[in-house]
């Protein structure tokens, strides 16, 4: 009993840090490219539109079909229930997205408890996956709906099944590949799950020698992958293919996937840009005290001409790099990246991937030199579902910050579990010595966490979100204003749709990518509004900072064209 009321504990704190770093959103107007659209498409008023749901691609009827064909009933019927709800009401929407991220951050305390058999690593992950930068490109936003529902259901299907083999349950076991079947229509990106309840159980043997253990792999997951080849077979026959973006980025770009899924897992914003020019040093050199303490502690407790390769070589990796981190932070113009073309922030890109090294060099040569430490097979486990997506960036042929979503989870879980092996307490937990390393183990990973913990969500009232719905909400009244003065005969230009504020990274709290209108949506919109308009556009606009006042200017001969203007 006692048990439970520490689950449920944990459980409603965690719910109410990832309501309580968002909460500002419920009064954010229609946010992000495409939620208008997916509003729009997704209504059912007659049962040849629940029928177009599950056989036609995501938006279809728009000019989205252009740039990808992708498959996500799931989304559609989530989005169906809350128009028959809320109409075109936006706080409804964001009211669900919320509520979502709330209850995805409560899986990942359950998952990560079940997979660590600790409450204190879980709950550990479950809080900072709450406020963690990430969600800020993610909850406000109302058409990334499918990354929560895919966290959601991945999770759930995670934690069932590894419950099911724990209690070996049968009703558990169909629970879990229900919720996978829920996930993969909800976002293709959920086809990790089933191979990663493989690996788990594989993992989780008795041996890795024994053919036994992945004979009883093999058959514990045949249902998750009979439901994966069920997905793939309609997926096959509703988009004629494996579907994705049709465009093919340039090779550059491409290349730099892996680089940019490191950032948005742990140096999503410039965080020593924003500190300032003055004070920068100083903060790399406290954060460099780690591998420097390491280094103390070696060479007092230890022959340094006797420490273990092993050992060594994070621990010089993560000294380097603090010493180019200083470099790059006072001279960002410098950095090799800045001939890339694809690269639009070279000293942003730079600072974080020197960041990165260094820190988690750091804390591998701690937790290697830790008395306490013993890597268990959850830690490999966790690597392994950090890399899962790496191929499926390259199959889709984009990467968002918004699709790490689901696998930052793994690293917060392994900063977790070094948190829960290392920090002393009262209540049972090992106190330690002046000389243990244990006390730079919880060092390093708060280095580690310091962009993440810098930028959360929950030290910042504005996402951006905010000034980009109210952007959209003024350009479609305006609009809506013009069209309503004309007969729906009467074929409509538009010029100057705002697209998106692209915010420097270095603006801690800032979503990465604040999106606003395309085409497609527009003409959603005018739909919603009972207009049934020819519509074409001209220019599309973007900005780098919030546009002032919009005002339009129209001229009628045989069709109305409106200019909109900003300030």
């Amino acid at each position: 009993m006692k048990r439970s009321h520490g689950v449920a504990l944990a459980a409603l704190l965690v719910f109410s840090l990832a309501v309580l770093a968002h909460v500002e959103s419920l009064g954010y107007w229609f946010t992000s490219y495409d939620s208008i659209a997916l509003v729009e498409t997704s209504r059912i008023a007659s049962l040849a539109d629940l029928r177009t749901i599950f056989t036609k691609p995501l938006l279809y009827g728009t000019s989205y079909l252009d740039a990808g064909r992708f498959y996500r009933p799931v989304v559609n019927l989530v989005y169906a229930a809350e128009y028959a709800l809320w109409g075109v009401d936006p706080f409804g929407y964001h009211f669900t997205n919320l509520l979502l991220h709330g209850f995805v951050s409560v899986l990942v305390v359950l998952t990560i408890r079940s997979l660590t058999d600790s409450l204190r690593a879980g709950a550990l992950t479950g809080a900072l996956f709450a406020i963690h930068p990430l969600g800020t490109d993610v909850v406000p936003a109302i058409s990334r709906r499918q990354d929560m529902l895919l966290a959601l259901f991945g999770l759930l299907a995670l934690w069932l099944f590894v419950e099911s083999v724990r209690r070996d349950s049968r009703r558990l076991r169909v629970g879990s590949a229900v919720a996978y079947g829920l996930a993969l229509f909800s976002k293709e990106t959920a086809a990790v799950v089933g191979p990663l309840a493989f690996l788990w159980l594989v993992l989780d043997g008795p041996s890795l020698r024994r053919r036994s253990t992945y004979r009883r792999a093999i058959v514990a997951v045949a249902p998750l992958a009979a439901v994966a080849v069920g997905y793939l077979a309609v997926r096959f026959a509703v988009l004629g293919g494996i579907g994705g973006y049709t465009h093919d980025p340039p090779l550059s770009q491409t290349l730099l996937f892996p680089v940019q899924y490191v950032l948005s897992l742990v140096y999503q914003a410039d965080v020593l840009a924003a500190i300032g020019g003055v004070s920068t040093p100083l903060v790399i050199v406290v954060v460099a005290a780690v591998p420097l303490a390491l280094l103390v502690s070696f060479a007092r407790d230890r022959a340094l001409d006797r420490i273990a390769p092993r050992r060594a070589l994070p621990l010089v990796v993560a000294i380097a790099g603090f010493a180019v981190l200083l470099v790059v932070a006072r001279f960002p113009g410098a950095s090799p990246l800045a001939s890339v073309d694809a690269i639009d922030h070279a000293g942003w890109y730079t600072a974080g991937i020197v960041f990165a090294i260094a820190a988690a060099s750091a804390l591998l040569a701690a937790v290697a030199s830790a008395r306490s430490f013993t890597a268990g097979r959850s830690t490999g486990f966790f690597l392994l579902w950090l890399l899962s997506p790496l191929p499926l960036f390259f199959l889709a042929k984009q990467f968002a910050f918004r699709d790490a979503y689901f696998f930052v989870i793994p690293l917060l879980a392994l900063a977790a579990v070094c948190l829960d092996a290392a920090l002393p307490a009262v209540d049972g937990w090992r106190t330690f010595s002046d000389r243990d390393t244990d006390a730079l183990v919880v060092v390093a990973v708060l280095v580690l966490l310091i962009p993440s913990l810098a930028a959360s969500p929950l030290l910042y009232a504005d996402s951006g979100w905010g000034e980009t719905g109210d952007v959209t909400r003024s350009v479609l009244d305006e609009i809506d204003r013009s069209v309503s003065e004309i007969d729906s005969g009467t074929p409509v230009a538009i010029a100057g749709v705002p697209t998106k504020i692209d915010y420097r990274p270095q603006r801690l709290g800032r979503a990465h990518k604040a999106t606003m209108l395309q085409p497609h949506s527009v003409r959603s919109w005018l739909r919603l509004q009972g207009h049934e308009n020819r519509v074409t556009f001209g220019r599309l606009q973007s900005f780098h900072s919030v546009p002032g006042n919009v005002s339009t200017k129209t001229r009628e001969n045989e069709r109305l064209l409106i200019w909109l203007r900003y300030d």
